[in-house]
């Protein structure tokens, strides 16, 4: 029995140790832990044209736009021009009652052409030395009092008259005849589109490269195929503290009055333009280590890590400056899988 028991423990040895050599020799590794090529999709880079913008979003304005109220407050007699009328600078657009300080201005008119024809009058006295001189002075200062007090009430009577300060269209009315308007309340609101300015916010970070007269191109959603360009008129001064953005102004002409204000632009203030850059797409980019942007190129079946530094934007294809050249056959999609070393298979 015991000589049996030593013959199995002698076989199991010995099967133990073949068992251990037949895994180490080559050949005999799993499949399943071999490296697999990946699968990528390529590019060759070629230079092409960049135009270098910054893209924000803007505000229509018209270029005059008015609230027109009364100095002195009054009931509405009557709307010389109406909603959407077209008037020009000085047009009268409402009229308030006036009775009061017209009939007022009447009294003070006659008050001064009383005291002007009676200093002519005395003058000719005065010459003949029939009053004194201090007689015609007085003449004379209460000539000025008249005119003054007479202008005052003109002015007061022309101030129930409302007139369009510029150019432009009535765009808004808002008592009706027989209401009361308040002193210091609009009552009509004139603009005027023919010139229309594009508010825009330029970042903190790209306000540097915004100034006076740089080139813009403006599109609106709500006018599809309508790309307009103009030039930066304004740029502010300072920064608001709630967006971290500068103000900038660009005018634009408005013919046809298509363009409302208030409406919302997209904005594309041009800082340069290169005729042969190396743009790529933002979304092939890699951030690593926190300062470190890469992509892959193809090389002999290999994948090869490149680190890049970047220049303008157009779109969302970003300008190449360093890491890159014509000619690279730069790897597009399947990026995601690899490793500097990696063998890939490219595919159409």
């Amino acid at each position: 029995m015991n000589s049996i028991t030593r013959v199995f423990v002698a076989f199991l040895v010995i099967l133990g140790a073949l068992l251990l050599s037949s895994c180490g020799k080559p050949g005999t590794t799993n499949n399943g832990d071999k490296v697999q090529p990946v699968n990528v999709r390529i590019e060759i880079l070629k230079p092409s044209r960049l135009v270098d913008a910054i893209q924000v979003s803007g505000t229509v304005k018209a270029s005059e736009d008015a609230n027109l109220s009364p100095e002195e407050g009054g009931v509405v007699k009557e709307w010389k021009a109406r909603k959407g009328q077209s008037v020009k600078k000085g047009d009268l657009i409402v009229v308030l009652k006036d009775e009061v300080l017209k009939a007022g201005y009447d009294a003070a008119a006659a008050q001064y052409n009383m005291a002007q024809l009676n200093l002519e009058k005395q003058r000719k006295v005065y010459d003949e030395q029939g009053i004194s001189e201090l007689q015609l002075k007085n003449l004379e200062y209460a000539r000025d009092a008249a005119k003054a007090n007479a202008d005052l009430m003109k002015a007061r009577w022309d101030r129930t008259q409302i007139r369009s300060p510029f150019d432009g269209v009535v765009d808004n009315t808002i008592p009706n005849e027989g209401d009361f308007a308040p002193p210091g309340v609009p009552v009509a609101r004139v603009v005027n589109t023919s010139t229309i300015k594009i508010q825009a916010d330029i970042p903190e970070l790209q306000s540097g490269s915004v100034s006076v007269g740089s080139s813009a191109i403006i599109t609106f959603d709500a006018l599809p195929g309508d790309t307009l360009r103009g030039k930066v008129s304004f740029v502010g001064s300072t920064v608001s503290s709630a967006n971290r953005a500068m103000q900038a102004e660009i005018v634009i002409a408005n013919p046809y009055r298509k363009i409302k204000s208030e409406m919302v632009a997209k904005v594309n203030v041009l800082r340069e333009t290169k005729p042969n850059a190396l743009l790529v797409s933002e979304n092939i980019l890699q951030l690593v280590d926190r300062d470190r942007i890469i992509a892959y190129v193809e090389n002999d079946g290999k994948a090869e890590e490149r680190r890049l530094k970047l220049g303008g934007r157009q779109g969302i294809m970003v300008e190449v400056l360093e890491g890159l050249k014509a000619g690279d056959r730069l790897i597009v999609a399947g990026y995601q899988k690899i490793v500097t070393g990696s063998t890939v298979i490219v595919t159409q």
